[in-house]
Parts: structure tokens; C-alpha cells; sequence
């Protein structure tokens, strides 16, 4: 080392050389300075992001789960509420001991920590504490928080209620979300927060009918202790979840719950996974790798929860898909007829539409002959025909075996109405191929009613359709009728003022070829 400093010593260009080495060392310092500082900021950014989609998704997944409780809650307070039993113990004539019954099925069958039986008229007849039921009465109106939860589901009641023979009934609850004929939510009972469910008592087989006025309710709660938190984990599997009445001021990871009236009754807070993974200090000593499990990390998490929320999501569809089509078809079913229905009849005058009703005619000799696979075969088969021949101007439904109803939205003039009959009934006389076994005739029948010309209910329109579809029936079948060609549009279409056996005008046949 002294040799070549002696050596070189003399060189002018020594100190410059020097200089430039530490300035390149400088720059490249400085660039994985700023490289460095760039990574962690982006792996920062990043990660927090990362977090609160994380936390994001795990609250909707709490808040799903805390209303499918609350929907467990109700369907289990129904099997006491919707009961002829129950009208005529609770509502007609309050039985005490069928009130011990009622609560004690309650209480001891599903273990609702308080069941409440309040009357029409705002008093309280009977409320259990855990296994034991008091009978009394005492207005609701002391206290405050139970009759703001019982004039809620008063108004609920009437936008249900129906009028029936000789008093009042509720419309079905097949296939009825709890929330649209129940009271569902949390609120304090006795100075402790619980959810509750708040149910009218109403008939089921209608031996008994309820009276006019406002409705007796079944409010039933869970208290909001170790027991539910249980149940709720259940199927999220979160660490540690509790519920606190005081905001948590570390966590982000927490559900806030409110009464009816949106003030705050408490917080369900738990431990995020995603903020138990600690993983600045991998990111510390080497940043590249850091970088890689960051992005791995934050990818895995979000393909789970992705994963869990895909799957709701399709489970969700795929139920509400068979709820609203047929199997066999693929189809509209009734339900959704009828909720397309009423949605049309709504926008009556301005927008017309015509229900038509349709019926195979020769289907049972498909059956008897090829068998019930071929029947399936002959009904898709149909159901691809008139679908084809409605397009996209209305909805075609298939409601029954062989019986298919469709809401036609284009233009209801008459000459419209023969040409797209008229195609529906040739559509079907095409024979159809039935594997090697043959061909299968059928025929179709139809019947035409026009809104709001034959009608303006989603009731009307159903009868008179079938009227008109049962007078091209008797004609002969294979043909169509338009309910106004053979009655009175003011009249019973069970009642026509004209006779089915002399009718004025022919119903329209349609010959094949």
C-alpha cells in the first residue's frame, strides 16, 4: 500500500478520481435510499389499503350474519305467532294459560331470553324472565322504548293486513322476506341491550279471523351476552369478538348496533386477521422480499375474503334465481308472474299490456304414450317456441304442468293481437321429434285479456284470461279467444252475461298448414 501510494502520489487526477467514486457511491446510496423509502411507502400504502378492504369485507360479512340471526329469530317466533290457536288464546279471548304455553314453547324450545305478549290496545299481558312467564297488564306506555317498537310494527301490520269474510287476515308469508312483515333490530329491554323480534299474531288456516283495529305482537329478545356471541361466531370464527357500550378506541375492526331510533347502543368489536399479521419486521431487513410477501399476503387475503363474498353472493343469486324461474324450463314461475303482474297493472292506464293464457291441448296423450321424459321434452320444446314468438316484448311464464301464462307489453290493438295468436297456436302444431320413438302432436289453446279494456286487478285479468282460454277450450281447442269477443268486460267472468253455448263472434282456429 505505501508503494503504490508513492507511486502514484504525483498523479494530478487522484483527488478527482476519488472524488467521483464517492460521489458515485453517494448517488447509488442515495438511489437505494430512495428506492428503499419508495418501496416502503408503496408496501405502506399498500398494506393499508389492504387492511381496510380486509376489514371492509369482514364488517359486511358480520352485519350478513347478524341479520340472518335476526331472521332465525322471527321464522322461530312464527311457529307461535301465525296460528288459529294463537288468535283465539291471545287475541279474541287472552287465555292465560295459553299464554304460559305459548312462552314456555318459546323459552323453552329456541331459549328466548324474553317474550313479551302485548294487546291491540297498548298493555302488556304477559312477559316472561328466562323460564318464567307473569301475567298481568300494564300499559306499554311505561315504558317508552317497547312502544316505539310496537307502533313500528303496527304500521307494519296494516301495510299487510287483508280483509277476509267476516274480519281480517294477513297476506301469505310464503316466500316473504321476516323484515317486510316483522320488526327486526336491537334495543335495551330491562337496561340491557338484546335483539328482538317483533311479530303480529296472525291466522294460518283461518278458523279463526282477527278482529278490526291494531294487531296483538309477540316480542321476543335475546339478551346480548356470552350465549348469542356464540352463536353469531359461530360461523365467522372471529378472535375474540365481544360487544363493548363504549366506542373501541384501538380497533378498527367493530360493528356499531342501534334501536329503531338510530341512537347507539354498543359496539361488537374483534380482532381483525388481517391487522394480527405483523409484518414490518420481514419488511425491515430485506425489502425486495418484503415487498413479495406484502403483495402475497395481501393477495391471499383478499382471495379469501373475495372468496367467502363470491360465494354468498352466488348462493344469494342462484336462490333467488330458483325462487323466480321453473326448473323443467328455465322459465318465469307464478311467483314471479304474479310480481311482474302487479308491477304492470300499476302502470295502468298509460302503459297497456294483455295477459295471455295458454294450455297444451293433447299433452296427457304424450305422456301416455312416449312417457314422462318426453312429456319434459314436449314442454321445453313449447317453451323455447313461445318464447321465440314473444322476443323480448314480454314475459313468458310457465305456472303449471302444461299451462304457460305470458305478459305481452307491445302494441294491444286487436289485428296485433290475431297475428301473435295466430302465430302461437301454428308455433305449436309443429310435430316434435321425440328421440327414436316418433313425433308428438300437440295443439295450443289460448285465452286473451287486455288491461285495462278487461280489467285493471292482477285478479281480473287472471279470471278472464282463463275464461277466455276455457271458451277456446269448448270450441274445439287448438284456437284463441279475446275475453271481450264473448263477455262483458263489466260482468263476473265466472258469470257472463253471454251464454258459453251461443256465443255472438267465433273464436279464431287455426288449421295446420
Amino acid at each position: 500500500m505505501t508503494e503504490f501510494r508513492r507511486r502514484y502520489s504525483d498523479q494530478p487526477v487522484t483527488v478527482a478520481r476519488q472524488h467521483i467514486s464517492r460521489l458515485a457511491f453517494l448517488l447509488a446510496g442515495l438511489l437505494i435510499a430512495v428506492t428503499s423509502a419508495s418501496l416502503l411507502f408503496v408496501g405502506f400504502i399498500a398494506s393499508q389499503a389492504s387492511t381496510e378492504q380486509a376489514i371492509a369485507n369482514e364488517q359486511r360479512l358480520f352485519r350478513n350474519t347478524l341479520a340472518d340471526r335476526m331472521r332465525v329469530l322471527v321464522r322461530e317466533q312464527i311457529t307461535v305467532a301465525s296460528s288459529d290457536n294463537s288468535v283465539a288464546g291471545l287475541v279474541l279471548n287472552f287465555n292465560a294459560n295459553y299464554a304460559y304455553k305459548a312462552i314456555d314453547t318459546l323459552w323453552s324450545d329456541y331459549r328466548h331470553s324474553k317474550v313479551m305478549v302485548i294487546s291491540g290496545d297498548g298493555h302488556v299481558l304477559a312477559e316472561s324472565f328466562e323460564h318464567y312467564t307473569h301475567i298481568l297488564k300494564r300499559p306499554i306506555a311505561e315504558t317508552p322504548e317497547l312502544a316505539i317498537l310496537f307502533e313500528k310494527t303496527k304500521d307494519l301490520f296494516e301495510k299487510n293486513r287483508v280483509r277476509v269474510p267476516e274480519g281480517y287476515g294477513h297476506r301469505s308469508l310464503q316466500g316473504v322476506n321476516p323484515d317486510e312483515y316483522a320488526l327486526m333490530g336491537f334495543t335495551e329491554i330491562d337496561g340491557r341491550p338484546a335483539m328482538f323480534g317483533a311479530v303480529p299474531v296472525i291466522p294460518d288456516d283461518y278458523e279463526n279471523v282477527l278482529p278490526d283495529g291494531p294487531p296483538t305482537v309477540i316480542l321476543s329478545a335475546h339478551y346480548i351476552d356470552e350465549t348469542l356471541l356464540r352463536q353469531v361466531n359461530a360461523q365467522l370464527n372471529f378472535a375474540s369478538l365481544k360487544f363493548v357500550t363504549d366506542a373501541p378506541a384501538d380497533s378498527a375492526a367493530f360493528h356499531m348496533i342501534a334501536n329503531p331510533d338510530e341512537e347507539s347502543i354498543g359496539f361488537f368489536t374483534w380482532d381483525s386477521q388481517t391487522i394480527g399479521n405483523a409484518i414490518w419486521p420481514t419488511i425491515i431487513p430485506v425489502i425486495v422480499l418484503l415487498s413479495i410477501s406484502l403483495a402475497a399476503l395481501a393477495f391471499g387475503i383478499a382471495w379469501r375474503i373475495g372468496q367467502l363474498t363470491s360465494s354468498l353472493q352466488a348462493s344469494e343469486q342462484q336462490n333467488r334465481h330458483l325462487a323466480l324461474h321453473d326448473t323443467l324450463t328455465g322459465l318465469a314461475n307464478r311467483l314471479q308472474f304474479n310480481r311482474v303482474l302487479a308491477t304492470s297493472v300499476k302502470s295502468l292506464p298509460e302503459k297497456q299490456f294483455a295477459v295471455i293464457h295458454c294450455d297444451l291441448d293433447k299433452f296427457k296423450a304424450v305422456n301416455d304414450t312416449f312417457g314422462h321424459a318426453a312429456g319434459d321434452l314436449v314442454i321445453k320444446t313449447m317453451a323455447g317456441r313461445l318464447k321465440k314468438v314473444i322476443g323480448q316484448e314480454g314475459l313468458v311464464c310457465r305456472v303449471g304442468g302444461d299451462e304457460f301464462m305470458i305478459i305481452y307489453r307491445k302494441t294491444t290493438d286487436r289485428e296485433n293481437l290475431h297475428k301473435l295468436s295466430t302465430e302461437l297456436v301454428e308455433t305449436a302444431q309443429t310435430p316434435i321429434a321425440i328421440r327414436d320413438e316418433g313425433e308428438a302432436t300437440i295443439g295450443l289453446s289460448v285465452g286473451i285479456a287486455v288491461a285495462p279494456e278487461d280489467g285493471s286487478t292482477t285478479e281480473s285479468l287472471v279470471a278472464r284470461s282463463d275464461a277466455a282460454l276455457y271458451k277456446s277450450k269448448k270450441l274445439g281447442r287448438n284456437r284463441y279467444s279475446l275475453f271481450s269477443d264473448f263477455f262483458d268486460n263489466k260482468g263476473d267472468p265466472e258469470e257472463p252475461p253471454l251464454s258459453l253455448e251461443d256465443p255472438k263472434p267465433q273464436a279464431r282456429a287455426v288449421k295446420a298448414g
